[in-house]
């Protein structure tokens, strides 16, 4: 295990924990594609979704007494439903295919919630259940379960400070069903294991000290820039692979 892939991770780790800190999401989004990029799509998916479970926790035992639990479970039973057949075919593509397809989805997922930001108020059950299904599908492929709920919130005027809270036990749980659903914990060298960690609990303490001081425009934009470029450069390794 080479030291710049312990960086990798941990950079990746810190700056996605960070991230959901100040915005609520964007953990997946902002390291799944950098992690894939070191350990591989399914490996690296597992990866995400074990850290994704342990950020949400975190956050949440900070904000659990404010959550809106029935908002939450409308969109959480389709998610868990749809990580069964999402772990199906994140098993059956695999190698440079499941790469690619990742880096569409999370670029696909970011462009919509820019289409429906312009909706009119939709807070209907079945465009909630419709979202959490896109949603529990994402994050057992591709580790990107949030573009589909953020849409969802735009789409309903979901106040982002109540959503932002909300939003920890929703990916607390679908994590650990796409964790369930996959059969596993990621295999890692135990020093990726102590530099993720570590740097986990950095990033949601240096989210914790800047959720106050960003305004939610510019977090929002920091994720997606980053986002895309790691989306961007997983796709380039990925058709890089399958032509090499």
């Amino acid at each position: 295990m080479t030291i710049g892939a312990i960086l990798a991770l941990s950079a990746a780790t810190f700056v996605g924990a960070s991230t959901q800190r100040v915005s609520g999401m964007g953990f997946a989004l902002v390291s799944s594609p950098f992690i894939v990029m070191v350990l591989g799509p399914f490996e690296g998916v597992m990866l995400v979704n074990f850290l994704g479970t342990c950020s949400s926790f975190l956050i949440l035992a900070q904000v659990f007494r404010e959550v809106e639990y029935r908002k939450v479970m409308l969109l959480l039973v389709p998610a868990v439903i749809m990580t069964v057949p999402g772990a199906w075919v994140a098993s059956q593509l695999g190698g440079p295919k499941l790469s690619i397809a990742i880096a569409v989805m999370v670029m696909l997922a970011l462009g919509s919630s820019f289409l429906l930001r312009n909706l009119k108020s939709a807070d209907s059950k079945g465009l909630a259940i419709g979202a959490g299904a896109v949603s529990g599908f994402m994050s057992v492929t591709a580790a990107v379960s949030g573009p589909a709920i953020a849409a969802y919130a735009v789409a309903s005027r979901w106040p982002q400070a109540k959503f932002a809270i909300s939003v920890q036990l929703y990916f607390f749980v679908l994590s650990i069903a796409s964790l369930i659903a996959k059969g596993g914990m990621p295999q890692l060298h135990w020093s990726q294991w102590v530099g993720c960690v570590i740097a986990m609990v950095c990033g949601i303490l240096l989210g914790n000290w800047l959720a106050p001081k960003i305004p939610h425009k510019v977090s929002r934009a920091f994720v997606v820039i980053i986002a895309f470029a790691g989306a961007l450069t997983l796709l380039a390794s990925g058709v890089r692979e399958m032509l090499g």
